[in-house]
């Protein structure tokens, strides 16, 4: 598992994700030492994922290939992996709760102007789609609910801007700043996140994509 964040502003959608990865010892999540920049691009949107490498990898590497489009694409991807990953495994007894653990949370544009955030539902096979001002987290197996409860408390800081005016520049950096804190927060808690943090912004008419690196040092510009 890993840390994620989706945040929707209506036309503008951010996704962030750490690096950090883990494989699974004696039925218990155990922290690498390997770092994976875990947020995927095609022309339409991004994709994250969290879960176990051999079923999220395939699903984002078609996300790219075939240049995924809509909810509907997406999904037939994801239903198409999940059973050939069922197909590869069908002798191991926990495979339906490893495709459940999985997790894709995505952006892409709805036709209307807006930018659609969504994150895949395992017990409806669908997608939750986040309202504009919502905010969804994933996080990794070590955060207790007591921390979980505060990030939740820490997304009411998240700016949303005014419907009618857009999502400004400002609002969209205020979010990605408050992102870090969070994860600030957790890692100060000793939790297993990574201090580098990935991020796509992903607006109507414009895209970026940013480490927090160099988020914190340079700021983050329409160009």
């Amino acid at each position: 598992m890993t840390f994620i964040a989706a945040v929707s502003m209506g036309d503008c959608a951010i996704l962030a994700a750490d690096r950090a990865t883990f494989y699974v010892g004696a039925g218990v999540s155990i922290a690498s030492a390997h770092l994976e920049r875990k947020i995927a691009g095609n022309r339409h949107g991004y994709i994250t994922a969290a879960g176990f490498v051999e079923l999220i990898r395939p699903v984002k590497e078609r996300f790219v290939a075939e240049a995924s489009a809509c909810p509907t694409e997406v999904m037939r991807i994801i239903a198409d992996e999940q059973e050939r990953f069922r197909r590869r495994n069908y002798l191991k007894a926990a495979v339906e709760s490893r495709v459940k653990s999985c997790s894709w949370t995505m952006t892409l544009p709805d036709g209307e102007g807006s930018i659609l955030a969504a994150v895949y539902d395992y017990a409806s096979d669908g997608l939750l789609a986040l309202a504009r001002g919502g905010s969804l987290f994933s996080f990794p197996p070590d955060v207790a609910d007591l921390e979980k409860r505060h990030i939740q408390s820490m997304a009411y800081g998240f700016r949303f801007g005014r419907a009618r005016e857009g999502s400004s520049l400002r609002d969209i950096g205020h979010n990605l700043s408050l992102i870090l804190s969070m994860v600030g927060y957790l890692k100060d808690r000793g939790r297993s996140l990574t201090s580098q943090i990935d991020f796509a912004v992903h607006a109507a008419g414009w895209r970026r994509e940013v480490d927090s690196g160099r988020f914190l040092e340079k700021g983050l510009s329409w160009r």
